[in-house]
């Protein structure tokens, strides 16, 4: 019998086609003329990622596991980032700075702390560790500000930005860090959930309009707000974990980023 909706594994696929296009637009437009609908496509992949993200916290057994999977994730995004933008530069001068790992793994930990901290809580236990613990990816972010602003300190500030993810320095910056803790309390309602995004949506859409461009700049200047059309998918959402494979999507998502980078430089010095 076929069940309804979707589970976890089709929309982590759905949310990966729609991440590639994102990122031949991204990688490519320096070279090729990709249309901009590519990246258009692309703004619903990363709130689906966070959305399974904050369901994989709520329902996994170990969430010390795969907080530490997430995390050396981040880590090697991190380091392969610097690796391939100092042999492989893209056309155009842009940068690869991809890392959703760093975020999730924000996302996730702030989950943790707060289940922690509820827990000692109601058990009557001291919980000050878990609120030092959530504070790490903002220390971290002032500490990188600090290092990056001091004389010789460079290496420092990188060094402290590859192995502690921060709120300021992760992908999407602190809010997109939110979302994962927003939908991880609303994932008993859809009515709550959907409130929830929208509302969120709606924030980054103000925040990315300008006034002296019109309303046309909406879809020139900011698209970010797009990521709105990811929410029909978060409603069909079955609570079912579906296929394994759950290190192909830790795998592929360094793997497609690099390759595309390196066939852009050959590409581009042909």
């Amino acid at each position: 019998m076929l069940q309804k909706g979707l589970n976890s594994f089709q929309i982590k696929v759905i949310a990966l086609i729609l991440m590639v296009f994102d990122h031949i637009h991204y990688i490519f437009s320096g070279i090729w003329d990709i249309p901009m609908w590519f990246t258009m496509l692309g703004r619903v992949s990363a709130p689906l990622f966070i959305f399974i993200s904050a369901n994989g916290m709520r329902y996994t057994k170990h969430p010390e596991k795969y907080m530490l999977r997430l995390w050396a994730g981040s880590v090697f995004m991190s380091l392969g980032n610097r690796l391939m933008n100092a042999y492989f530069p893209l056309p155009g001068g842009g940068i690869i700075m991809n890392n959703i790992f760093s975020t999730l793994f924000i996302s996730a930990l702030v989950i943790y702390c707060i289940r922690k901290i509820q827990e000692r809580k109601r058990e009557g236990q001291p919980f000050v560790r878990y609120l030092l613990l959530m504070a790490v990816p903002v220390v971290s972010s002032f500490l990188i500000v600090l290092t990056m602003l001091a004389p010789g300190l460079t290496a420092v500030s990188t060094v402290i930005m590859a192995l502690v993810p921060s709120v300021l320095f992760c992908e999407g910056s602190f809010l997109f860090a939110l979302l994962g803790v927003g939908f991880y309390f609303c994932l008993d309602s859809k009515k709550r959930l959907s409130l929830f995004y929208a509302l969120f949506c709606l924030f980054v859409l103000f925040t990315g309009y300008r006034p002296g461009e019109g309303l046309l700049s909406v879809f020139t200047a900011d698209i970010q707000w797009l990521m709105i059309f990811a929410l029909p998918v978060m409603l069909l959402y079955n609570k079912q974990k579906g296929a394994g494979m759950k290190y192909f999507f830790y795998l592929f998502y360094p793997a497609h980023i690099y390759l595309f980078a390196i066939l852009a430089f050959y590409f581009a010095g042909r």
